[in-house]
């Protein structure tokens, strides 16, 4: 199954399947499997399908901050996770 929106996202986060998934901006995330059930953990994939961050949905205060921080991701562009991490940021 694949979700409609961020909004679709954000308020059915723990509901989701494993592998139900949202595409985004050229971003792909997907619900993985995660041993911890107080979190659900969501894997984003690059247009290559290289994982390039692991998210907890529940972790945002609101949409708007989950669908600011894909914003970055998909404004960097990063190849693979290791490219995203350690990324330098403007302080």
């Amino acid at each position: 199954m694949e979700l409609d929106s961020i909004e679709d996202l954000y308020e059915n986060a723990l509901m989701m399947g494993n592998g139900e998934s949202l595409e985004y901006r050229g971003l792909s995330v997907e619900k993985v499997d995660w041993t911890h059930p107080e979190h659900t953990e969501y894997a984003v994939f690059n247009e290559d399908d290289e994982k390039v961050e692991s998210l907890t949905i529940s972790g945002y205060d609101d949409v708007d901050d989950l669908q600011d921080y894909l914003d970055e991701i998909a404004d960097y562009g990063p190849e693979n996770l290791e490219d995203w991490t350690s990324r330098e940021e403007d302080i």
